[in-house]
């Protein structure tokens, strides 16, 4: 009672010119805000990935609320409609959170264990149940909520070939569409029962964004076409060969009339680019559709926000931040708000004018060290030449996106190779297929070079401290967990024997423990377009969360290395001696 008197007086106090004693002042910290929210008040919630925290904002106000810690890795958050109540993921600490948005604060009602790494949420209208995807689990769950109760209870899941991200539910939910968080698939999934209808395919990778247009016949992805054909030389990037940005309409129709092709790609899409030579569009992000038909794009890598009065006609370009990583519309639609992962705040932007509004700093941050510095570069467009790519475009999230790229790494031209997965790698050197490269600084450098092009841009060169930044940012990529252990199996007395097989067969030689990788180059029976046999062998560390093998790409399971292509040594393995060995593979 006290409190709420004091609160009282002190709201009258500084209506009548004073100062509030308890104007909330925000810690000095990075945020790295990778999720937003629009509650049925107006009112902003900010999902902070570093700081394990949620952030309120009045936009009408420009001006940052409050923030309270609710996890350890905050990955999304949705409010739930026509409630003050919101869902959130924790991917750190594997939960799913029930939160409960007040006035000037925020309030945890439940914590629920999600299988591990959870990083979207989605909400059924009917506000009865929440769809949760999960990293490196490979799982979509289900959740059903009894906002009454406070509970959040986990009903099923259903595991999915590749690791998920982004989701988009349909309005009745009855439909669930599920990509792949760094390669090309998507997962076709009925409501409630979560069961599979399909595993299709994009024309791309690095998806950053699905929604329904304004008039329900398409569904549209923003990703990147990578093309393996296209050497990584100034023209072929100037003019947008080697990597395209856009978005993918997909019929309904073929969405959902799958039964009869569940696998493959869509056969009916639409490519609608973004970027032209001389100015690409790196890493399409959040998709934005108004009722009245205006498409709003993040473009992530180049910290720009794209406007279009349809699909089919030129896009209106505003520079407004560093990495635009989501966004939602106003209620009345007239403007859109876009967090802002490296610049920690949220920007406001008109939708008529189409302009930069405002920028809401979501509070002080610490001058950025060499790591801050890295993980922004590593997603920078802006690095490459015209800003058609990053870093993170080929290695989506520290890992691959599974594509052929020919970046002249080895040295050659039209040898594409299969793009290797950064996490965990950073102390197996040599790197490159071909062993060419001992210093992971070195190799660092001439990505800038061969790769993004960076010594042909106007402007922007980057330096020793870039190269530095870049390097450190790649030694805190940690390895994926084993996809055994994520999804919690229980003890196989098969894994110990396909140890001791992996010995016996001599597997170590060449993936020489404790890295499982050694120094050398082998001949196992491949060769590229330039006649090379020799090949170093990759880590096999993290090798249960791949989904693409050997250096063309050419095997698309651990089954398929070991039967199919008959490795090692041509093979002659027996059935049970190749899955004792993948039962071991999936633990590492």
């Amino acid at each position: 009672m006290l409190k709420r008197f004091s609160q009282l007086f002190l709201s009258i106090f500084y209506f009548l010119g004073g100062v509030s004693l308890f104007a909330y002042e925000p810690e000095e910290r990075f945020r790295r805000p990778v999720a937003l929210a629009l509650m049925q008040s107006g009112t902003l919630v900010v999902a902070n990935r570093d700081a394990g925290s949620v952030s309120l904002v009045n936009p009408a106000e420009f001006e940052l609320v409050f923030e309270r810690k609710v996890g350890q890795r905050m990955s999304d958050v949705k409010a739930i409609p026509g409630s003050r109540y919101l869902v959130a993921t924790d991917e750190e600490a594997s939960e799913l959170l029930l939160l409960e948005a007040l006035e000037d604060d925020v309030r945890i009602i439940r914590r629920s264990a999600a299988p591990h790494s959870p990083v979207s949420v989605a909400v059924a209208n009917s506000k009865a149940f929440v769809t949760v995807a999960s990293l490196w689990s490979r799982r979509v769950s289900l959740f059903y909520l009894d906002l009454d109760l406070g509970e959040l209870r986990i009903d099923r899941f259903v595991d999915l070939p590749f690791p998920p991200r982004f989701q988009w539910m349909d309005e009745t939910a009855e439909r669930l569409v599920v990509c792949d968080a760094f390669a090309d698939k998507v997962a076709i999934l009925t409501l409630p029962d979560l069961r599979l209808l399909a595993i299709r395919k994009l024309p791309g990778h690095n998806v950053g964004g699905i929604s329904s247009d304004s008039k329900g016949g398409q569904l549209l992805f923003s990703h990147q076409i990578l093309n393996p054909f296209a050497p990584t030389l100034k023209p072929r990037v100037f003019w947008g060969a080697v990597m395209k940005n856009g978005l993918t309409g997909v019929e309904f129709s073929e969405l959902f009339g799958t039964l009869r092709h569940p696998q493959g790609p869509f056969a009916r899409r639409t490519f609608y680019p973004v970027g032209v030579n001389g100015n690409g569009a790196g890493e399409p992000g959040q998709i934005l559709l108004t009722k009245a038909g205006v498409v709003i794009l993040a473009i992530r890598g180049t910290g720009e926000v794209a406007f279009g009065d349809s699909l089919s006609v030129p896009w209106t370009r505003i520079c407004v931040g560093k990495r635009l990583v989501a966004g939602v519309l106003s209620q009345d639609e007239k403007q859109a708000y876009f967090a802002d992962q490296f610049g920690d705040s949220v920007h406001v932007l008109d939708v008529e004018t189409r302009s930069l509004v405002d920028s809401i700093s979501l509070g002080p941050t610490p001058k950025p060290g060499l790591l801050q510095r890295g993980e922004a570069l590593f997603h920078d467009s802006n690095l490459s030449l015209d800003g058609w790519y990053s870093c993170n475009s080929c290695h989506t999230g520290g890992h691959t996106s599974g594509q052929l790229n020919d970046n002249l790494d080895d040295h050659t031209i039209g040898t594409p190779k299969r793009i290797p997965s950064l996490l965990g790698t950073a102390e197996t050197g040599p790197w490159t297929w071909n062993g060419l490269q001992g210093s992971l600084t070195t190799q660092v450098r001439q990505t800038l070079a061969t790769t993004l092009r960076n010594g042909d841009r106007k402007v922007g060169l980057a330096t020793h401290l870039d190269e530095e930044s870049l390097v450190t940012y790649l030694f805190t990529l940690p390895l994926p967990p084993p996809l055994s252990e994520a999804r919690e199996e229980p003890h196989d007395p098969e894994v110990l024997r396909g140890k001791l097989l992996f010995h016996k067969l001599g597997c170590n030689e060449c993936h020489r423990p404790p890295l499982l990788t050694s120094p050398d180059e082998y001949d196992v029976g491949f060769e590229d377009e330039s006649g090379l046999r020799k090949f170093n062998p990759p880590t096999l560390h993290g090798v249960s969360q791949r989904d693409h093998f050997f250096h063309d790409g050419s095997a698309g399971s651990l089954q398929e290395v070991l039967d199919s292509a008959g490795h090692p040594d041509g093979g002659g393995l027996t059935s049970s001696q190749v899955a004792r060995l993948v039962a071991y593979l999936r633990t590492l």
